[in-house]
C-alpha cells in the first residue's frame, strides 16, 4: 500500500514538473507569425530605411472565429493557405472567400483568442514598414471595468490584406478598454 502511494506521489510530481516546465519554456503564441511555407524570403541585408505607412484592405471582421481559441497571427502568401485561414475564422458557414491577388499582396489574420464576455474585438489598427521589418500594430480592444456586457463566448478575429514585402513580420499590441456609455 505504501509503495502504491509513493508511486502515485512520484508520478504526480513529475507531472507538474514536466507541466511547468512547457509552460515557461513553450514559445509565446502572442509574439509570433504562424507563416505559410511561400513566405518570401526576408531581406536581411537591406539599408535602413524611414518608417513608412502601408495601406491595408481589410477583407473581414468578426467576433466568432470557428477554430482559433488563443490570441494568434496568421500571415498566408498563397490561395490554399488562404482558404485554411479562412475556414479557420468561418468554419463552414457558406462565407465566400474574397478574392486576392497573391502575386501582389498576402494576407494576415488576426485571432483575439477566446473571451467570456460581449463587448471585446481586435483590428489592426496601422501597418508600418521600418526598413527590412514590417510591424502590424493590432489594438486588443475590451469592454470597462463597470460595463454591463453578454455573458457569451466570443473569439474576435480580422483578417486584411496588404502588399507583398520581403520585409519580416512583427507586430505591436495595444490593449484598449472601452469607457461605458
Amino acid at each position: 500500500m505504501r509503495r502504491e502511494f509513493l508511486l502515485i506521489v512520484n508520478i504526480a510530481l513529475i507531472s507538474i514538473f514536466v507541466g511547468v516546465s512547457l509552460y515557461y519554456l513553450a514559445p509565446s503564441p502572442q509574439s509570433t507569425y504562424t507563416v505559410s511555407d511561400a513566405a518570401p524570403a526576408t531581406v536581411n541585408n537591406a539599408p535602413a530605411q524611414a518608417s513608412q505607412a502601408i495601406l491595408f484592405n481589410v477583407l473581414d471582421t468578426g467576433t466568432h472565429a470557428a477554430s482559433v481559441a488563443v490570441r494568434k497571427n496568421y500571415a498566408v502568401y498563397a490561395k490554399e493557405d488562404f482558404v485554411k485561414l479562412w475556414k479557420m475564422a468561418h468554419g463552414t458557414d457558406g462565407s465566400p472567400l474574397p478574392k486576392v491577388d497573391f502575386s501582389k499582396e498576402y494576407v494576415i489574420g488576426i485571432f483575439a483568442g477566446e473571451k467570456s464576455t460581449g463587448g471585446n474585438s481586435i483590428a489592426v489598427a496601422s501597418v508600418i514598414d521600418a526598413g527590412a521589418v514590417r510591424i502590424v500594430a493590432v489594438t486588443l480592444t475590451k469592454p470597462g471595468a463597470d460595463c454591463m456586457v453578454t455573458q457569451s463566448l466570443m473569439n474576435p478575429y480580422q483578417i486584411v490584406a496588404v502588399p507583398l514585402s520581403d520585409a519580416s513580420l512583427t507586430h505591436s499590441d495595444t490593449e484598449v478598454a472601452t469607457p461605458c456609455k
